[in-house]
């Protein structure tokens, strides 16, 4: 298990499950624990949709419109996952909700067989 993986209990059982409760950590706040799960498993997850959305922009004309659009959204979720989650439980929570709208920008990107989206 490497480090940013959690063990499987409570986990969503599809990438779009996780994006929900992460969008929804932001209002009725979840435990420090969950919101700390949900963080180690949207930064995973982010991670292994990076570099199938890169190699798809790879692909494209640079300078294009879709290029830039693509990479916007490469910029910014790699951004997002050096943020830390700040001090306290609102701030976690804010920063998993952001990680999850990341996530949810790379999904859309990315076409991967087997995801239930």
């Amino acid at each position: 298990m490497s480090a940013r993986e959690t063990d499987t209990t409570a986990q969503p059982d599809s990438l779009t499950e996780l994006i929900e409760e992460g969008l929804a950590a932001a209002g009725i706040l979840p435990t420090h624990h969950r919101v700390d799960q949900l963080d180690k498993q949207l930064r995973v997850e982010m991670d292994r949709l990076l570099p199938v959305v890169q190699a798809q922009a790879d692909r494209l004309n640079k300078g294009t419109p879709d290029w830039y659009l693509q990479q916007r959204v490469i910029d910014s979720a790699r951004r997002t996952l050096q943020d830390g989650p700040g001090d306290g439980l609102r701030s976690a929570a804010m920063q998993v909700r952001e990680l999850a709208l990341q996530c949810a920008a790379l999904a859309r990107y990315a076409d991967l067989p087997g995801d239930s989206q």
